[in-house]
């Protein structure tokens, strides 16, 4: 007899990186004028971000080239106003202290041409490194206890694992194709968020499924 099944696991860790996206730009009508001021606007911001990661508050940042944009409004009788223009660039920055992150983007909500998009909580690399294995590990346990209770209901021996894989990948490793060995689907579960306030972000949430036939 044969048993298949899924096994699942996860763990819950605080957020240790909080990365704030950000935009630097101008609107006018003056083409010219408007990519100046969004020039300044950045290179402001980013010599902040230098003493952030100087300071150790942050660990990196990035800087994305600058795009604009030009469109005709419309009024609301229909006519065609003046040539608009925009140019923006989209920043990056991720801390390493949530004290200094909450400070930043406090000030950075009231500076002039900068607008905070996004928060994005995640963990270290080495931490995540680490959970990746425990929970691979964990959702392994998880089959094979589950293919050992219906072994033992069903009056049958303790099953032998034959194959394990990706969901939706054990027909093929059961097949004899060249698919890679034991993995498992891996994920990361955050809430993004921001605020001028002591932060409080939801943990992460590491997952991982297996799915696992057994001989009995």
């Amino acid at each position: 007899m044969m048993i298949t099944l899924a096994g699942s696991f996860e763990i819950s860790l605080p957020a240790e990186r909080g990365i704030v996206h950000l935009t630097a730009g101008a609107e006018g009508s003056d083409r010219q004028a408007v990519a100046q001021q969004a020039t300044d606007i950045t290179e402001a911001l980013r010599r902040q971000l230098v003493q952030l990661r100087d300071s150790g508050v942050a660990t990196w940042y990035s800087v994305d080239a600058q795009t604009t944009a030009s469109w005709r409004p419309h009024h609301n009788d229909g006519t065609v106003l003046p040539l608009h223009h925009r140019a923006s660039t989209p920043v990056a920055v991720k801390f390493s202290d949530f004290a200094a992150l909450s400070d930043s983007c406090a000030r950075w909500a009231e500076t002039a041409g900068l607008s905070i998009d996004r928060v994005d909580w995640a963990l270290t690399t080495a931490t995540r490194d680490r959970v990746r294995d425990e929970v691979l590990t964990g959702a392994l346990h998880d089959a094979v206890h589950r293919a050992e209770v219906l072994a033992s209901a069903a009056g049958q021996a303790d099953p032998q694992v034959i194959a394990i894989a990706d969901p939706g990948l054990l027909d093929r490793v059961s097949a004899g194709s060249d698919q890679p060995g034991p993995v498992a689907a891996l994920a990361l579960r955050g809430a993004a968020g921001g605020g001028s306030v002591e932060l409080s972000p939801a943990d992460i949430t590491v997952s991982s499924t297996v799915h696992v036939r057994f001989q009995v």
